[in-house]
Formats: C-alpha cells, structure tokens, sequence
C-alpha cells in the first residue's frame, strides 16, 4: 500500500528540494513562525511538528504589510531558514546540560529529560537526501537506556513527499503546554514517515477550497513495554487551513500488532505469550474502525487501540488586540467511525508588541485527561479510560514510561498560564504557571496496582511556576531554566515540593 502511494506521489507531482525540518522544542522560533502565519505571510499550515522547512521558506519571499514586530520576527526565521536549509554542508553540533530535578511535565519546549546530557551529532542535506545522525549519553535515565540516537534521520524526497526513517520528537495540535494525541513528553517512537515538503493547496476546483494542507503518515516500532512485546505505533495527521485566519487537524493513532505478555493479575509474574494478529487484513480492520471486541471483531483478532480526533486553531482581534483561540479534542472508542468518550484542550493566545522590551505571546490553555470530562457531559466522567482504554496494551497508551500524548496523562484538569518575550538582543524569555488535580480518580487509593498514571499514583494538588532564558552568544547558544513544583495528595496531605533547574550549551559550525 505504502509502495503504490510513493510511485504515485513520483508520478503526479514536480520534483522539489527535500530540506530538513523545524524541529520541535524552540518556543522563540515556534513564536515567529506562528507571529508570519497570523500575519498571513506564512499561509501553510504550522500544527504538525516537526515542520517542513521548504514550505516555510517558500513563503518567505512573500510580500505582506508587516508590523515592526512581525518584519522581525521574518528577519528571525529568515536567518534561521538561511542555516538550516544549506545545501551539501556538514553541520557539527554538541550539547551539554545538567540539571537538578529535570522538568517532569514537559511542555512544547525542548527541556532536559536526565540530570546529565552529552550530545554529539552530524547533519546534511542535499538536493534529495538529508540525514542526520546523533548521539546522546545521559545520567541516570527513567528508562535506563544511557546511549539514545533521539533526532536522528535519514530522509529522501520523492516529488513533493519526503519518506524518512526518523527518531524525532512530533507534536500534533495547537497546544503550548500539550497536545492530546502526540507530543515530545515521551521519548520519539523510531518510525517510518511520509510527509508533504510543500503545503501548496489543490488546483482542482473541488477541492481547492481545503486550501493549503498537510499530511504526515508514520509506522513505527514500540519497544520495552510490560505488556506488548515489539508492538507497533501508527500515526496519520492531515491539517489544512480553509481560510487565512483558520486552521483544522485530523489525527488518528493506533498501537497494534505484537506479543501479548500474559501475567497473572494479582501477582504481576508472567504465565505466557501470545501473538496478535498482525496482517494487511488486520491493518485494513483497524484502518475502518473495526477494532472494538464484542462489537465488530472477535476478542481473538483485536487489533489493538486506537486514538482519533480533531483540534481547531482560530486567529482574528477584539478589541484591535490579535486573538487566537483553540480547541483540541481526542475520542478513545469510535462509534460509526466517528470518536466517543471524548478528552479536551482549550486555549487562547494574544501577541505583539511589548513597548520597547519586544515582541511577546501570552497563552492561557485548560486539558482535561478524563473521558467524557465533566465539562464536556456535565455530568462527571470516565475515570482511567483516556490513554487507558484497552485490553492488550494494558501499558497503555505510553512508551518508555511516559505519555505518548499529553505530559499530565489521564483523569488530571490542569490550567497553564504562559508568556514568551524575544528581546531585542533575541533572547528569549518565558514564564509558566501550571495549577490543577492530577490523576483525580481516586482508584489510586483502592487499588494502586492498577494506576498506570506515570506522574500521579492518586489524586493530587499540582502548582508549578518555570522560567527559562535561552540566548545565542559568541560561541554556541545558553539555556536556562528554574522551577518550583508543589504537589499535595490529597488522601495523606502529604507534600513533595521541588526545586528545578538546568543549564545546557549547544554549539553548532555556524554559530
């Protein structure tokens, strides 16, 4: 299937250079780009990270009225289009950070996961191919994996399309502090991927309405799991914008295939194994929704579980301020093909000038991780349902021991108030403060064997305040960081308050 879709993409569209992509995790560049595409220079869609650097850099070269603000951050993203996009030239780069209590719940910026990080890494790209290979060493790891090749890829551009094996952090959604579906709080799956370099839209007049859109397509390999060994992760995200001020996703996961750890429920040792199926046949099934025991497959040829929804991201003004609004939305069950037992995100931006210190974004942004949410019902929720949902992946919808999708994981409502200032000297400045419950059920306290919620055991108070500061200097660039965590649970009142902090340097040939 996958073979016949390349040697269709070669066949209907032109040649184009496969450059590499805007990585997830820098806040400031995210920032500028997403100042161009409110301002209407950028006109494709900037929801699906890592994003394509061609497509961006295409519409560099467009002319639109800017602001003071917003003609800087075009300079920004020129320069570092103008970097990152170099043709046949061997980029070197290493980074070192250590830190004191690493930042748990991560966010969309790029933080330290371990106490210790030593990273070395070579990239190129050329007309068709682009690779980049890195290393990392870290202290004292969560999953005790102290070597990760985490960021690296090898990519080949095929008409508009560019198929990659790749190790990269993704984030799917509108979200700063989350997304429901697919973000970098999880070490990156290694995967398989296809997607567009060029966001262009369709010619033809019946679907040209869609505007300029995007589609990523990814398989990859789930490994170190209690419950499935060599489980597979499959992912497909198509977002277009219908109107400048507009623009809409569509995401599905699903986990699949692999041998089922059979354990015995009290004592957790394991009793035996047994293969899921896992054919073209039992792709197509999960592909059409067919994948619900009892309801329209037999417990025996299951799948496994899947995720699918919708997040929508509106930009206009009120009151002459710039305003944007969005809305993320997940189903953990399907019903006629269409998402049930839904978890949301909500969130709301303003941005621009801020007198004479810079340009600035202010976020205010609401998750909440349980099925049918309260707010969504008003009728109270499903508790341990979302990134829960399924009898074969009893890990849940989690790698390495940690979310795949939000970084407050199930049954927790959080609210994340967050501000972003790039200084005129381009530092740039953000603040965080998260306040809510985690994990809010309260099976922790009846059964804890159960909980699989990876940042809360039971219910929890959660306060955190973060600050970060990044700055390119003559030698490389600096980033750091501090925090303070407060957590009470609730049953005992016990308190575990934390203070964070990190300091990393990058340092790359051309900086």
């Amino acid at each position: 299937m996958i073979k016949k879709l390349l040697i269709f993409c070669l066949f209907i569209w032109s040649p184009v250079q496969g450059g590499p992509w805007v990585d997830v995790g820098d806040i400031g560049l995210r920032h500028d780009i997403q100042i161009l595409s409110d301002a209407g220079l950028i006109t494709g869609p900037v929801t699906s990270w890592p994003l394509s650097w061609g497509s961006i850099q295409s519409d560099l070269a467009n002319s639109v009225e800017l602001s003071d603000f917003e003609a800087a951050a075009l300079s920004r993203v020129r320069r570092a289009a103008g970097i990152a996009t170099r043709d046949e030239i061997i980029e070197l780069h290493s980074r070192v950070s250590v830190a004191e209590n690493p930042i748990e719940l991560r966010s969309f910026a790029n933080t330290p996961r371990e106490d210790q990080e030593i990273e070395v890494g070579a990239a190129w790209t050329g007309k068709r191919f682009a690779f980049r290979a890195q290393g990392t060493w870290v202290d004292d790891p969560l999953d005790t994996k102290e070597w990760r090749a985490d960021g690296s890829y090898a990519g080949f551009a095929l008409g508009n399309w560019m198929l990659a094996a790749s190790m990269q952090d993704r984030w799917w959604g509108p979200g700063w502090q989350g997304s429901m579906i697919l973000s970098n709080n999880a070490r990156p799956i290694p995967s398989l991927t296809l997607e567009r370099n060029s966001t262009l839209p369709y010619e033809s007049k019946w679907l040209s309405w869609i505007g300029p859109w995007d589609f990523t397509f990814l398989l990859g390999r789930l490994n170190d799991t209690d419950s499935v060994e060599d489980g597979n992760f499959m992912g497909m995200r198509f977002n277009f914008k219908p109107f400048d001020s507009l623009e809409i996703g569509l995401s599905r996961t699903a986990q699949f295939c692999g041998t089922e750890i059979i354990r015995d429920p009290e004592t957790g040792s394991e009793e035996g194994k047994q293969s899921r199926p896992c054919s073209l046949s039992t792709f197509w099934k999960l592909l059409k929704g067919q994948d619900n025991a009892g309801e329209n497959v037999n417990s025996s040829n299951e799948p496994g579980n899947q995720l699918a929804g919708y997040d929508l991201r509106w930009s206009g003004s009120l009151f002459s301020q710039p305003l944007a609004f969005y809305t993320h939305w997940i189903g953990e069950d399907a019903n006629a093909l269409l998402p049930t037992q839904m978890a949301g995100q909500f969130g709301l931006e303003n941005w621009g000038q801020l007198g004479n210190l810079g340009s600035y974004r202010v976020f205010f942004e609401w998750a909440d991780t349980e099925c049918d949410f309260d707010f969504y019902r008003g009728n109270g929720g499903t508790p341990n349902c979302t990134y829960n949902n399924n009898p074969i992946f009893k890990d849940g919808y989690r790698y390495r021991g940690r979310s795949i999708a939000h970084t407050f994981d199930n049954d927790s409502s959080i609210f994340s108030l967050g501000g972003i200032l790039i200084d005129h000297n381009d530092a740039v400045w953000s603040l965080k403060a998260n306040a809510g419950n985690l994990n809010y059920d309260d099976r922790g306290q009846r059964t804890p064997e159960q909980v699989r919620n990876t940042v809360a055991k039971e219910k929890t108070k959660y306060r955190e305040l973060a600050v970060s500061y990044t700055q390119t200097i003559g030698f490389g660039k600096i980033g750091l960081g501090a925090g303070y965590d407060a957590r009470e649970i609730v049953r005992t009142g016990v308190n575990n308050n934390e203070f964070r902090l990190y300091l990393e340097w990058t340092v790359t040939n051309f900086n």
